[in-house]
């Protein structure tokens, strides 16, 4: 019986592994590489280690640490999830640009991320990408609105209405 369970748990391990690389396989860069900018954020804000100003906020009840985040690509998770570069997506988002602005805007009203703009300064350089990310299903409906500053921080707000557990709201920033 194991023996059976063993196999069965590295099969799936196997399937999963298969999946997340069919997953990257599947990007292809129509619009701004959410994904690819964040990951190198994480990776710049590990090596410089940054010591942060943290509020959380759940509900109307309010935390404030001062510390150092040990996993960036799990406390940018939320960013980096929100790529819109999937192949099937080619053709899904509205482009907009004026002088030191894109927007992207969902065509559909089943994608969850719903808006991206990206502001530069006057080098080309990022200086602020504002994200919004909704869900709305039979069990959940939330709104996700996502800043992220470089040099100076980042702000999580998000909404959450989940059938038989009620609403939350929280509010997460993180100032370096």
């Amino acid at each position: 019986m194991r023996k059976i369970l063993t196999g069965l748990f590295l099969t799936f391990a196997f399937i999963a592994c298969q999946n997340d690389k069919k997953s990257e396989e599947a990007r292809q860069i129509n619009y701004f590489d959410i994904q690819t900018y964040f990951k190198e954020k994480a990776t710049s804000l590990t090596k410089k280690n940054p010591l942060i100003n943290k509020t959380i906020t759940v509900n109307k009840e309010v935390e404030n640490k001062r510390l150092k985040i040990v996993d960036w690509k799990q406390e940018l998770s939320l960013f980096i999830n929100s790529d819109i570069n999937k192949i099937a997506w080619k053709n899904s988002y509205s482009k907009d640009s004026i002088s030191f602005k894109v927007v992207y805007i969902a065509k559909e009203k089943d994608l969850k991320t719903r808006k991206i703009i990206i502001n530069y300064d006057n080098q080309k350089n990022v200086n602020q990408i504002y994200i919004c990310n909704q869900t709305d299903n039979l069990l959940l409906k939330g709104k996700e609105e996502l800043i992220f500053i470089p040099l100076k921080g980042y702000e999580i707000k998000k909404y959450q209405k989940v059938i038989l557990l009620g609403e939350k709201t929280y509010l997460i920033k993180g100032v370096f």
